[in-house]
C-alpha cells in the first residue's frame, strides 16, 4: 500500500526538525561543559560562547515545544507520532529543558569573573586611549611648527615667483587674446552647423512621435473592441464562465469514467474535468439535478458547510452531489480556472449538463432553498417518498428561536388579540403537522393565502415563527412554507407547542385551521388555582404591579432585601394562602423559582421589561386566581415532554429575560 505523499513529507519535515534540534541540543551540551573548564578561555570568551549556545535553544524552543504538544496529545485522531516517536520527542524535549538549565547555570557562574574581567580591560583600553591622545598631541605641535617653518619659506619664494610671473603674464594675456579671437570665429562657424543638424534631427523625431502616437491609438481601439467584445459575451453571467466550462467538457474523451457508486452521498472528484463530464453525464440520462462544490482544503467556511453539504447528499438521493477540492490534484486545479471560480466556496448547480444558476458563499438556507428550486424531480412538492431533510436545532435552540419570534410578532402586533390571533394561528398549523404527519397537505403553507397573511404571514416574526418550528420556504410559482416528515418528527415539537398554549390566554373563538377544522384551546394554569380562599387575580392589577415595579427600582431592591433577610417570607404567604400553599405542594419548584427570581431585583426588572415575558406571566397569574373548577386537564396528546407547566412558564421567562438582556439565551439543551 503506498504512502499518501502528503503523509510522506511530514514524516521527512518531522525527523529534519527532530534531527535538527538534536544536534543543536548535542552542540549545546558539548560547548556547555568545554566552557565549564576554568581555564578553557577568559571569562568574557566563555560568556560570548554561552550566550552563543543559549539563543540557539531559544532560537527551536518554539519549534521544541510544538513537537512536545504533538508528542503529548491524548486524542488518537489528533495524535501526529507513533509511540516510538513520542518517546524520542518528549525525551529530548526533557534533555533540552535540561542543557538549557546547565548553560543558564553556567552563564550565572561566570558572570561575576566576566564583570570582573571586563572592568579590567575596560581599564587598560582607558588607558591606553590616553596614552594614544597625547602621543597625537605632541605629534600635532611638532607638526603646527613645521608649517609655521615652511610656509615662511613659500611666502619668500612667493614674492621672488611674483614678480617673475608679472612679466610673464603680460605676455601671456597677449598671446591669449589672439588664440580667443581664432577660438570665436571658429565657434560661430560650428554653432551654425550644430543649428542645422538640429532642425534635421527634431524633424526627424517629430515624424517618428507622430507614427508611434498612431499606432498606439491604433492598439487602443483593438483593446476596446477586445473588451467590449469580452464584455458582450460575458454580460449575463461574467463569473464563472459557462460557456467555456462547456466547450473545456466537451473536448475531453470519456477514456477514464468515475468508478460506478450509488447516489446518496458526495462524489468527491480528484480526475479533473473527465471525471466531472462523466458525472454529468450519469445525473443528465437520470434526468437530475448536479450540485458542484468548489473548495479548498485550507477554506474555513468551506470546512464548515461540508457536513451539511454531505447531509444534503445523504437526505436528497434524487440529486447528484459532487465536490471539487482544488488542492486534491492538478487537474481539480486547472478545472477550476477554466470555470473562473475565484471564491470558496462556490456552487454550481447543472441540469442536463448545462449550468443554471451559481452561489458563492457558505450560506447554508440559500444553498437548500436553489437546490429545492432548481431540482427537476422536486422542485415545487414534497416528495412522495423518503424523509426529507430533518431540523438540526435543538430543542434548546427551537425554544431559543420561538421565543425570538414571538417577541417581534408581539411588538408587530396591534393589541394582544391580535397577538393571541397570530400565536393560536401558528398553533393550528403545528397542530396540523403533529396529528397528521404523513400527509403531505398538513405540511406546506402558500406563503399568499389570504388568511395566513392576515393573521401571522404579514407581522413581522410571523414567517420566523414558522421557520422556528422547523417550516422552510420553497420558492416556485406559488411560495410555500414546508416542513419536512423528518423535520416534522423532531421531539421538540411537542413541547414547545405546549408552552405556547399554556404562554397564551385562552379566548372561546378558536383560529380555524386551512381545513376549517379548529382543535380546542384551554388555558392550562387555571389549573394552577387552589379549591379556593385565592379569589381571582384581577389581570390590570397585575399589571399595575409590574408597572409599578419596572418602573421603580427602588421597590424592586427593598423587595428583595426583605426576602434576603426574611428566607422564609415566601412560605409564610403560602401559609396564609390555601391556593398558593397547594401549588407550592404540587410542584416545590415553583416556590423556588419565586424565592429566586424575588430575591433578584435585575432578573425580576429585566423580566419585567420584557414584553413577552410580561404577556406569559400575566397569562400564568391571571389562571392561578380561576381556581379548581375552571380548571381543564389539557387533552393527552399536549402532556408535556419531562416539564411541568411551571417549569415550562419559568424556562420561557428564563430565556425571554436572558435574550432581552443580550445573552443570547438557552440552556444546554435537551
Amino acid at each position: 500500500q503506498r504512502v499518501p505523499r502528503d503523509t510522506v513529507v511530514v514524516v521527512v519535515v518531522v525527523m529534519t526538525l527532530f534531527s535538527k534540534i538534536t544536534g543543536e541540543v548535542d552542540k549545546a551540551d558539548a560547548a556547555f561543559d568545554a566552557l565549564a573548564v576554568p581555564g578553557s578561555a577568559s571569562a568574557l570568551e566563555r560568556q560570548s560562547a554561552i550566550n552563543a549556545s543559549l539563543d540557539l535553544l531559544v532560537s527551536s524552543q518554539a519549534q521544541m515545544n510544538k513537537m512536545q504538544r504533538n508528542a503529548q496529545e491524548t486524542d488518537p485522531d489528533k495524535q501526529t507520532y507513533g509511540p516510538a516517536m513520542r518517546e524520542k520527542v518528549l525525551a529530548l524535549a526533557a534533555r533540552f529543558d535540561a542543557v538549557r538549565g546547565k548553560g543558564e547555570e553556567l552563564k550565572a557562574a561566570i558572570e561575576p569573573l566576566a564583570v570582573e574581567e571586563a572592568r579590567a580591560k575596560d581599564a587598560e583600553e582607558r588607558a591606553a586611549r590616553e596614552a594614544e591622545e597625547a602621543a597625537q598631541l605632541r605629534q600635532q605641535e611638532e607638526a603646527r611648527k613645521a608649517e609655521e617653518a615652511r610656509a615662511a619659506a613659500e611666502a619668500a619664494a612667493a614674492a621672488a615667483e611674483a614678480e617673475a610671473q608679472r612679466a610673464k603674464k603680460e605676455e601671456e594675456q597677449r598671446r591669449i587674446a589672439e588664440i580667443q579671437a581664432a577660438k570665436a570665429k571658429a565657434e560661430q562657424e560650428t554653432a551654425i552647423a550644430a543649428a542645422v543638424k538640429i532642425a534635421q534631427e527634431e524633424a526627424a523625431a517629430a515624424e517618428a512621435r507622430a507614427a508611434a502616437e498612431a499606432e498606439k491609438e491604433k492598439k487602443r481601439e483593438e483593446s476596446r473592441a477586445k473588451k467590449e467584445a469580452l464584455r458582450e459575451r460575458t454580460a449575463v453571467k461574467p463569473q464563472p464562465n459557462p460557456a467555456q466550462l462547456a466547450s473545456m467538457l466537451s473536448g475531453v474523451t470519456a477514456a477514464a469514467p468515475a468508478a460506478p457508486k450509488t447516489w446518496g452521498s458526495v462524489r468527491h472528484v480528484v480526475g479533473g474535468a473527465v471525471e466531472l463530464r462523466s458525472l454529468l453525464e450519469e445525473a443528465k440520462a437520470a434526468g437530475a439535478l448536479t450540485v458542484v462544490d468548489w473548495s479548498m482544503t485550507t477554506c474555513g467556511p468551506c470546512q464548515r458547510i461540508k457536513p451539511i453539504y454531505e447531509q444534503m447528499a445523504r437526505t436528497r438521493p434524487t440529486a447528484l452531489f459532487v465536490g471539487v477540492d482544488t488542492h486534491a490534484s492538478p487537474l481539480n486545479a486547472a478545472l477550476a480556472r477554466e470555470a473562473a471560480v475565484s471564491a470558496f466556496p462556490t456552487f454550481h448547480f447543472y441540469v442536463d449538463m448545462q449550468q443554471k444558476a451559481d452561489l458563492v458563499g457558505a450560506d447554508t438556507a440559500r444553498l437548500a432553498m436553489m437546490v429545492q428550486q432548481h431540482d427537476p424531480i422536486d422542485a415545487t412538492k414534497l416528495p412522495s417518498e423518503g424523509e426529507g431533510e430533518p431540523n438540526p436545532a435543538t430543542k434548546a435552540e427551537m425554544q431559543a428561536a420561538i421565543l425570538k419570534a414571538l417577541g417581534e410578532l408581539k411588538e408587530s402586533t396591534a393589541s394582544m388579540d391580535d397577538f393571541v390571533t397570530s400565536v393560536q394561528t401558528l398553533l393550528t398549523f403545528v397542530g396540523n403537522v403533529l396529528a397528521h404527519p404523513g400527509e403531505d397537505k398538513y405540511r406546506s403553507v402558500k406563503m399568499n393565502n389570504n388568511t395566513f397573511n392576515q393573521r401571522l404571514g404579514r407581522q413581522n416574526g410571523g414567517v420566523a415563527a414558522m421557520e422556528a418550528f422547523g417550516f422552510k420556504r420553497v420558492a416556485g410559482a406559488e411560495p410555500m412554507l414546508v416542513i419536512s416528515k423528518a423535520a416534522a418528527k423532531h421531539d421538540g415539537l411537542p413541547a414547545m407547542k405546549v408552552l405556547l398554549e399554556r404562554a397564551v390566554p385562552a379566548r372561546p373563538a378558536a383560529v380555524p385551521s386551512a381545513s376549517g377544522v379548529a382543535p380546542p384551546l384551554v388555558n392550562p394554569f387555571a389549573a394552577l388555582g387552589g379549591t379556593g380562599g385565592m379569589p381571582p387575580m384581577n389581570p390590570q392589577m397585575m399589571q399595575q404591579m409590574m408597572d409599578t415595579f419596572a418602573s421603580n427600582p427602588q421597590a424592586l431592591s427593598q423587595m428583595a432585601e426583605m426576602v434576603r433577610n426574611n428566607p422564609g417570607l415566601i412560605q409564610q404567604a403560602a401559609a396564609s394562602n390555601p391556593q398558593m400553599a397547594q401549588m407550592f405542594q404540587a410542584n416545590p419548584h415553583m416556590q423556588q423559582m419565586m424565592e429566586q427570581m424575588a430575591s433578584n431585583p435585575a432578573a425580576l426588572s429585566a423580566a419585567l421589561n420584557n414584553p413577552f415575558a410580561r404577556s406569559m406571566m400575566g397569562a400564568g397569574v391571571e389562571g392561578m386566581g380561576a381556581g379548581t373548577a375552571a380548571a381543564a386537564p389539557p387533552p393527552p396528546e399536549f402532556a408535556p415532554q419531562g416539564m411541568s407547566e411551571d417549569e415550562m412558564l419559568a424556562e420561557a421567562i428564563r430565556r425571554s429575560m436572558s435574550e432581552d438582556g443580550g445573552g443570547g439565551g438557552g440552556s444546554d439543551g435537551n
